[in-house]
């Protein structure tokens, strides 16, 4: 009897299955009944031909297919990440078993959630992890390599991506999608492979074997996610298992999952299914058969033959990836250790000597930071002031600590939220990872960038000097209720202390009559007041605008936002990102839907006024197509002095809202806030 099977996506990886489901028809153990591609299903409509499978019927939804061929016995499911708990949850609840793609699930909350439904139905999920099929796994289990007592188990991957494989589909690189966790990392599916497989061989398998996940997770592509990573799994009996990896080499290899044993090592490539094992001084190489997965679940089906893959046994993987989804955003890795290759669509970044720091590391068992290597960065930010109202958290201000040398670090605030919770700041995003939540930067204080990254050079260009300052924190003063006084050091690449800067901040709720049709505008309020007086002899502050380039003379106070949707840019006389960037007018205000990550996505609209004639004839800064955030300028175009021991100051008020607000309303927001 043949299991009847619908299949779901045939592009991309889906192709694949499409083969393979064919294949075990053609053997006589499976009948593919329907396909399931709402892309494909909508370019066949308009016209395009060649492009669906000609042996079943397509459909845009599983629910659709099963109303029309009825319940298959398993549903093959190949989408992306973020839809695989609806589709697998759907299928068995049809009362179908699943055969779904690798990595499981996105968030440990849809993992746990279908491990009960699995058994609530009682039908059988397999992850499409392929490597689990292969025979070696069992050799490594029975020690039949000959290795004796596993010790340690090293996974080693050293892949690289060029540029259109970040661009191939909208959630690539991308760590959430909206409300929706992604999570497309190198260990968490690039080469999720490697991690699970050396995790298995080390008998780590449910979410309960592990005792703790250690991530450093590193980036040189302008993505969101890792694509240098080095993880250490500890577990609660039996060897360290460490995976290092990267899409950043020089040169792509296979992977491999190196297994020490206390009396030889043993190399498997996964790939290929070979092994090269090395005891007592002699080597040899074995090559092993695999077990197709989909073919396991069909006789798991027949004859209840064990799953090679199944969903529970992936809860070790879930725990490692989970905890990279709520760990920190990966670090930039510094341009100096950072070389481009090719050209166009072939360029791709290499981390230099990675593949060094890769082997150093697996063979200490540990990560790129302990074995030294150059661009491993682990500073941490930590809170050191929070501002709340009425018991709501709206901002903290962190110490900066977890920022690379250089991009120029320094004391922020981040998170800011709206009374609802609605995140608008955003720090280290993937295209400035000097571009750090909410606060003042310059750029060029006689030479020196206290704003990070490159410094602009006519007729040049951006070029990364050896030029970065730093801001610490001399004193916090936090005795008023609603208000806090913040003094901060900026000292030269050299230690030497130029500017004294105290920065002012109170916070207070805010009504507004709004004059629009969305009745009274409720939020908080923001005052932001700097003064930087020059305690080191006279200083002089520029910006890129003063160096040559036109319409970008951004440094001061700088608003980094969160990715946003359906933004809306306004200003007493203008409308739009052209026409408000480099303007000067008494409010400017933003107002979009901000997605910063799952959880804090939401509405909310943001309306700045000056505080004073000074900053009122700044320029604002406004940025939209390249990347979402708002500003003032204090150096537009002409550089400005401040004495020995003299100072300037500026100041701005912001009014921190949920929801959309029309131009009207932020009209009457941006008078309520002057008045």
């Amino acid at each position: 009897m043949t299991s009847k099977v619908i299949l779901i996506g045939v592009s991309g990886f889906g192709a694949w299955h499409l083969t393979n489901i064919r294949r075990l028809r053609d053997a006589g153990q499976a009948q593919l009944i329907a396909c399931v591609d709402p892309v494909i299903k909508a370019k066949v409509t308009a016209g395009e031909e060649g492009i669906a499978p000609d042996d079943a019927p397509l459909f845009d939804s599983l629910s659709d297919a099963i109303a029309a061929v009825g319940v298959p016995d398993i549903v093959v499911a190949s989408v992306p990440i973020h839809l695989h708990a609806p589709i697998a949850s759907a299928a068995l609840r049809a009362g179908a078993d699943v055969l779904l793609e690798k990595p499981p699930f996105s968030r440990m909350e849809d993992f746990e959630d279908l491990v009960r439904l699995e058994q609530e139905t009682g039908r059988a999920v397999q992850i499409a992890f392929q490597s689990l099929g292969s025979l070696a796994l069992q050799a490594f289990a029975s020690d039949a390599l000959g290795i004796g007592e596993i010790r340690a188990v090293r996974a080693m991957g050293t892949w690289l991506r060029r540029k259109p494989y970040w661009s191939r589909s909208p959630w690539v690189g991308r760590k959430s999608i909206g409300d929706i966790d992604v999570v497309d990392g190198v260990a968490t599916n690039a080469l999720a492979h490697a991690v699970i497989t050396a995790m298995s061989i080390a008998g780590v398998k449910l979410a309960q074997d592990v005792a703790r996940v250690e991530v450093e997770s590193y980036r040189a592509s302008p993505v969101d996610v890792d694509d240098t990573t080095s993880i250490r799994v500890t577990p609660v009996k039996g060897p360290v298992v460490t995976a290092n990896l990267t899409l950043c080499a020089s040169v792509q290899t296979f992977p491999t999952v190196e297994v020490v044993g206390e009396r030889g090592v043993a190399s498997f490539s996964y790939v290929g299914d070979d092994v090269e094992v090395k005891v007592d001084g002699e080597s040899r190489s074995q090559h092993f058969g695999r077990v197709d997965l989909l073919e396991n679940l069909i006789a798991h089906r027949k004859s209840g033959a064990a799953l090679l893959s199944p969903l529970r046994s992936t809860g070790a993987f879930m725990r490692v990836l989970e905890t990279i989804r709520t760990g920190p955003q990966p670090v930039h890795i510094e341009r100096r250790w950072i070389d481009v290759r090719d050209e166009g669509d072939e360029a791709h970044p290499v981390v230099q000597d990675v593949e060094k720091w890769i082997r150093a590391a697996a063979d200490a068992d540990g990560l790129f930071s302990e074995v030294g290597a150059p661009w491993a960065f682990t500073g941490k930010d930590a809170q050191i002031a929070r501002a709340d109202l009425d018991g709501r958290v709206v901002f903290d201000v962190v110490d900066g600590a977890g920022t690379n040398p250089t991009s120029s670090p320094r004391p922020y605030i981040h998170p800011v939220r709206t009374l609802s919770g609605v995140e608008v700041t955003a720090t280290r995003p993937a295209d400035h990872d000097w571009h750090l939540g909410l606060g003042f930067a310059v750029p060029d204080v006689d030479g020196i960038s206290f704003w990070g990254g490159g410094t602009f050079i006519l007729n040049r260009g951006y070029v990364m000097l050896d030029n970065h300052g730093t801001m610490t924190t001399e004193k916090i003063d936090q005795s008023q209720p609603a208000g806090l006084d913040h003094t901060l050091a900026w000292r030269n690449p050299d230690g030497r202390q130029v500017i004294r800067e105290l920065r002012a901040l109170r916070w207070t709720p805010f009504t507004s009559p709004a004059a629009g049709a969305h009745g009274a505008v409720t939020g908080w309020a923001l005052s932001f007041r700097t003064t930087l007086t020059a305690v080191g002899g006279p200083v002089s502050l520029g910006s890129p605008g003063t160096n040559g380039r036109v319409n970008a003379g951004y440094g001061g106070f700088f608003w980094r936002l969160p990715r946003c949707s359906d933004v809306v840019i306004m200003s007493a006389s203008a409308d739009g990102e052209d026409n408000v960037h480099g303007s000067v007018s008494p409010w400017i205000a933003w107002s979009a839907r901000f997605e910063a990550r799952p959880g804090v996505n939401g509405d909310a609209t943001l309306v700045l006024v000056p505080e004073d004639t000074v900053s009122a004839a700044d320029p604002w800064v406004v940025r939209q197509s390249s990347y979402p955030g708002i500003g003032s300028a204090v150096a537009w175009e002409k550089r400005v002095a401040i004495p020995a021991g003299e100072s300037i100051s500026r100041g701005f008020k912001i009014a921190v809202l949920d929801g959309r607000l029309d131009r009207a309303e932020a009209q009457e927001v941006a008078a309520a806030l002057a008045a």
